[in-house]
């Protein structure tokens, strides 16, 4: 299972089907993700290794970096819906 995230798929708002967000809405909710679900994403998306190419990397068995993964797309997806304050 790797993830794909770039130039050709693009990132895109939850729930709303095809919109694109703005790479700097992204970069800001992963930077306020705890540091475990930084750690999973930047091992399978952002190096683009496999389930198993990751758990083999982190020290984990194989549905540790699934659960992980799941986890942190839940939380990176509340996060880019999060309202940000008014400044």
């Amino acid at each position: 299972m790797a993830l794909r995230v770039g130039k050709d798929t693009g990132s895109f708002l939850p729930g709303s089907p095809g919109e694109r967000m703005r790479p700097a809405v992204v970069a800001r909710a992963f930077q306020a993700l705890p540091s475990a679900h930084r750690e999973i994403l930047t091992e399978t998306v952002f190096r683009d290794r496999s389930v198993n190419e990751a758990a083999a990397s982190l020290g984990v068995p194989v549905d540790v970096v699934k659960v992980r993964v799941y986890q942190a797309l839940r939380a990176l997806s509340a996060a880019v819906e999060a309202p940000r304050p008014i400044v």
